[in-house]
């Protein structure tokens, strides 16, 4: 079994995603906890770019600092049911798991900073979606909840327009799906995004079946239940 290093929060967050890999893949993880939450690892001087997840893979010593160089080289090195099946399936790979990096980059990680109440500029390191900066709380919500329905809808449609299914790529899952369901069931099931859905009026999906659907299929493949376990009633956003 291969054995890396995982420096990351108790938060479901971009981990999840790849703690999900990690098992699908037989890939044994030692996951380290890193300050201001844990005291295994110091993101600010032992990540080159100061930022998590970072990996270290202990069969090569390969240094990581990126999610998306993190996911394609743990599907690609390590193969299983996620590695790409053709230079295309690895474009739609990247193409859809990036619509979720922006979901979550440009709505859930500014509801973080509402939810946990971090609004000190530094902190937030001037996010080009500065919820805060005017109009307070009330505002920033109304704005997030605005873009959150937007950025579903597309692809929500695209999913209905492109005739896609089971998963996002086809009859495989791929770890863009990976994504697109930790996203959601963090949306649904997190405690800190109780906000967001009240903004929705009590369901933040009701209006996107289809990506629901795909989320269904995800927790269908074994493995998924077991690494999940409790993570989204667990885990505070």
């Amino acid at each position: 079994m291969s054995n890396i290093d995982l420096a990351y929060l108790p938060i479901v967050g971009r981990g999840l995603q790849i703690n999900i890999i990690c098992a699908l893949h037989d890939i044994k993880v030692n996951l380290l906890m890193t300050k201001p939450m844990g005291e295994d690892f110091d993101k600010n001087t032992e990540a080159p770019f100061g930022t998590i997840p970072w990996l270290k893979d202990h069969s090569n010593g390969i240094e990581l600092n990126d999610s998306l160089a993190i996911v394609q080289y743990l599907t690609n090195k390590y193969q299983g049911v996620l590695t790409p099946t053709s230079t295309e399936n690895a474009a739609l790979s990247a193409m859809y798991w990036s619509w979720a990096q922006d979901y979550y980059s440009f709505v859930l990680s500014p509801f973080h900073d509402i939810i946990t109440g971090h609004n000190e500029t530094f902190w937030r390191n001037l996010r080009l979606t500065d919820t805060l900066a005017e109009g307070g709380k009330e505002l920033g919500v109304s704005n997030l909840t605005k873009l959150h329905h937007k950025r579903l809808q597309y692809l929500e449609n695209h999913i209905n327009k492109k005739n896609l299914g089971p998963f996002v790529t086809g009859e495989q899952c791929s770890y863009a799906d990976i994504f697109i369901y930790t996203c959601v069931r963090t949306v649904q099931h997190t405690g800190g995004f109780e906000i967001l859905r009240e903004a929705c009026e009590g369901d933040a999906f009701k209006d996107y079946p289809s990506i629901l659907k795909i989320c269904d299929e995800v927790e269908k493949l074994p493995k998924i239940i077991e690494a999940v376990g409790s993570k989204f009633k667990d885990c505070p956003i």
